[in-house]
């Protein structure tokens, strides 16, 4: 202080310290607590490799109705056990990942495995065998979602991970993807197996916030309004068996395409997705089938939250219809890294073979009977 100046008064220390506060408030953006994992870094700083892990253990309790089932079935499983590495090379510019899980079996499964390289800002082009640019259900990492799996609508229509050569382009508020490579799950197969073709395209629209904003589902309480709009296509075809002579020479080609919408605030959350796909077979059987995913949430206390979840799906092929009704609670003991969900599921419609997902919880019901009833309870870890 210069001599002579007068010493601020209390009342005015305050209020600068206030004004502080309130600048400081006003540019810090909401965090929810993140794994750490154990990052290695070159000397020289030019490359990373990074060791993390996903542990989701939990309990499920089924019932079904019908004669010749077993009405009651229930016990802990292994939903996921993924040792991950991740990393780049070349100051950033090539960035690679590689993992794997145990998931409710002793057996061991390559989940992704690719490579990228970083020619500009917002650009990736990357090969391998990842989640295809297609469901956004999907795109959201299974350790970032809202129930404790994904919904049985979505699961059918998903093109999941498959193999090939990705473009995605980012620039402000609008994001490309372009994929060239096989068909439906086509992982961890030989070119022999797969589809001989495959093509997957989307589109983004987001709102101001970050792109980061859109890695969960979850509108954490502290943060502002986001949303994003995406839509997307998937085309894929080959050969098949399709009139059972044993010949693999009946063509096919089986498009899919959906459209989403998500919308976080603070402390609540609303997401939908359409669903259609058109399947024509030379020799067999063709048909079209459409279905929706709608879900919502709302924080109950800084660190539980309760949701809802809808799950439909119908096809013109008789091959059954699918409505579940789901609702559910997750405490945030550490947001993601350490959480606890447990959802109840109710089916108003038989789960037939079609839509069935036995990793979700469900099982096939018997002929004719509906009302199947799914409590999972799963504890979730990050490393």
């Amino acid at each position: 202080m210069t001599a002579g100046a007068e010493e601020p008064s209390p009342a005015a220390l305050e209020d600068a310290n206030t004004r502080l506060s309130l600048l400081s408030s006003a540019d810090a953006s909401f965090e929810p607590p993140k794994a750490s994992g154990v990052t290695l870094t070159s000397a020289d700083g030019s490359a990373t490799l990074k060791f993390t892990g996903q542990f989701q253990f939990r309990h499920v309790y089924n019932h079904r109705e019908g004669a010749g089932v077993d009405n009651d079935d229930f016990g802990f499983e292994h939903r996921r056990i993924r040792p991950k590495v991740a990393g780049s090379v070349a100051d950033g510019k090539v960035p690679f990942a590689f993992y794997g899980e145990f998931a409710r079996t002793n057996a061991f499964t390559l989940v992704d495995a690719w490579v990228g390289y970083v020619p500009g800002a917002g650009q990736r082009v990357r090969v391998g065998q990842y989640v295809a640019p297609f469901s956004r259900e999907e795109m959201v990492s299974s350790a970032r979602r809202l129930a404790s799996d994904y919904t049985l609508s979505h699961n059918y229509f998903t093109v999941e991970r498959t193999q090939g050569i990705e473009y995605r382009h980012r620039e402000g508020d609008w994001g490309f993807f372009v994929m060239f490579g096989e068909g439906v799950r086509d992982k961890n197969t030989p070119y022999t197996m797969d589809a001989d073709y495959g093509l997957t395209a989307r589109i983004e629209r987001k709102s101001e916030a970050d792109w980061k904003r859109h890695d969960d589902f979850v509108g954490w309480q502290g943060e502002e309004l986001a949303w994003l709009a995406g839509a997307a296509v998937h085309v894929s075809g080959g050969q098949t068996d399709a009139d059972g002579d044993t010949f693999v020479d009946d063509d096919y080609a089986d498009t899919r395409g959906t459209v989403d919408f998500g919308i976080e605030g603070n402390g609540w959350n609303a997401f939908a997705a359409l669903f259609g796909q058109s399947f024509d077979v030379e020799g067999g059987e063709s048909f079209t089938a459409f279905g929706a995913t709608v879900q919502g949430g709302v924080f109950v206390r800084e660190d539980i939250d309760v949701f809802a979840q809808y799950a439909w799906a119908d096809d013109d092929a008789g091959l059954g219809q699918l409505n579940v009704i789901t609702v559910g609670t997750n405490y945030y003991i550490h947001g993601h890294v350490l959480k606890l969900t447990v959802d109840a599921n109710y089916a108003l419609d038989p789960i037939t073979s079609t839509y069935n997902s036995s990793s979700r919880g469900f099982l096939v019901d018997a002929m004719g009977e509906d009302g199947q009833f799914v409590i999972r309870s799963q504890i979730q870890a990050l490393f």
